[in-house]
């Protein structure tokens, strides 16, 4: 496995500098203004001088670094150059994940025919992303993921490191173990055992780190050994998907304002459709010229990529808003899920059946249903609610050194995964309530099929009950 990590360091604070340079004389923090009752999302190297940490409160932030000047986030304008890690690395290869942001992976084993070696794509993939952004770009190559996110750190300013297939542990060796995402205690009791670097943490005997420290550790032993094989997982789908529009002369009227949401939401809506995604939520921001924001959302029930729908939506998200001067800006923001009915037909089962043959056609019906299932297997018919679906339902899972499942054990049966059909990651965000799980879709040794998460942030395991 190659893997290729693209880096954008602070990417926040590199947007925020590029708009005033002025910022890059003084110590930034970004995140809110002093007073304000929010965290910090970034910050410049002066201010990490100071103690400033990611998520701190902004008044502690303040009172570390109290030179410093606050600016609120722009999560627009950040997700936007994101983007441009993300469609760099995907003008190469569809594998492309979100880490964090200004962080992106990207699985790059098989374009080794088209290029005559791994320097010549790197320099490619860097040069595309200077070009779009115009930021400080770094790239890593390497065999793991952590391998080629170290890289990335290593590497220098719009250049790429490339770690070989034979040098990842002599690369990884003299890295200090606050690389690895270790809990403090963990931390600590290395420390006073004298292991600074991943070098020392590898050649302890890898039981011994597993009965000291729990089997959590054995994991973690893996990376620091250079050993990491978590693949790659594919965004799908993105955060959230936006369209917006700056008016030169400020509008009152409601007239142009709907032709332009409507515009929006049509445009939207043939992103989803292309890209096979649904919107679960639908999100309208209109700024008034004394810079006040009206921002109001809806659910869409059930999740749709229809334009006529999300239009409607957005049109009565307009009407609700009460804007008191004209309005200066408008976007509409929204929220794409992965929708587990691609692929599947519903069947009109009762169209033209007369009202007395009800209950036959019932018994009919039943019957046709159980040879469906019989003959095409139980995705052949799938539930359908119009309310809301089942709730997932927890089970326990093995995983391979690979993290892939091998058994799971739901109702006290336990079943071998005979093969995992497809797998994907799901970021997106519910309002205020982040969503990050791993799909998989299995094949078990019974013959059955069945789709189960892992919640990254819990690590608990779930399986999905829409279908029967």
């Amino acid at each position: 496995m190659r893997v290729v990590c693209l880096l954008i360091p602070h990417l926040p604070v590199q947007v925020e500098q590029r708009r005033n340079p002025v910022l890059g004389e003084v110590p930034l923090v970004i995140g809110g203004r002093r007073w304000d009752a929010g965290a910090v999302l970034d910050y410049c190297t002066r201010a990490a001088a100071s103690g400033v940490e990611p998520g701190m409160r902004l008044s502690q932030a303040e009172t570390l670094c109290p030179d410093a000047r606050f600016v609120p986030a722009d999560e627009e304008a950040y997700n936007t150059v994101h983007d441009v890690l993300v469609n760099a690395a995907r003008r190469f290869t569809p594998i492309v994940e979100t880490n964090r942001l200004g962080l992106v992976l990207a699985e790059v084993s098989g374009l080794k025919r088209r290029f005559d070696d791994e320097a010549e794509l790197a320099q490619r993939l860097v040069q595309g992303t200077f070009d779009s952004s115009g930021l400080d770009v770094h790239l890593g190559l390497g065999g793991t993921r952590f391998v080629a996110e170290q890289a990335a750190h290593a590497a220098q300013s719009g250049e790429a490191c490339i770690v070989p297939p034979d040098g990842e542990q002599a690369f990884l060796s003299p890295l200090d173990i606050s690389a690895l995402p270790l809990d403090p205690e963990m931390e600590r009791r290395l420390r006073s055992l004298g292991v600074r670097t991943l070098g020392a943490f590898a050649n302890l005997p890898r039981l011994a780190v597993i009965r000291q420290f729990g089997s959590h550790a054995g994991a973690l032993y893996d990376i620091a050994c250079g050993e990491d094989g978590q693949p790659v997982q594919a965004d799908a789908p993105p955060l959230q998907l936006s369209r917006s529009h700056t008016f030169v002369d400020p509008v009152s009227d409601r007239a142009p304002l709907l032709a332009h949401v409507t515009r929006m939401t049509d445009d939207l809506s043939r992103e989803l459709r292309h890209r096979g995604y649904q919107a679960e939520g639908i999100q309208l921001k209109a700024e008034e010229i004394c810079g006040e924001t009206h921002t109001l959302g809806k659910s869409v029930k059930p999740p749709s990529s229809n334009a006529s729908q999300l239009s409607r939506l957005s049109a009565r998200m307009l009407g609700s808003i009460k804007v008191g001067e004209p309005v200066a800006a408008i976007s509409i923001i929204v929220y794409p899920l992965r929708p587990f009915h691609l692929g599947a037909t519903q069947l009109t089962l009762f169209d033209g059946a007369p009202a007395e043959e009800t209950s036959t056609f019932s018994q009919a019906l039943r019957e046709t249903l159980r040879r469906l299932w019989e003959r095409f297997g139980e995705l052949s018919v799938v539930v359908a609610s119009l309310v809301i679906p089942p709730k997932p339902s927890p089970v326990q899972v093995t995983t391979d050194r690979n993290g892939l499942p091998r058994a799971i054990a739901w109702r006290e049966h336990i079943r071998e995964v005979r093969c995992v059909y497809e797998l994907w990651r799901e970021r997106r965000r519910w309002w205020s309530q982040p969503i990050e799980r791993d799909y998989f879709r299995l094949g078990l040794e019974d013959g059955q099929m069945r789709v189960v998460f892992r919640d990254v942030r819990t690590n608990q395991w779930l399986l999905e009950r829409r279908h029967i």
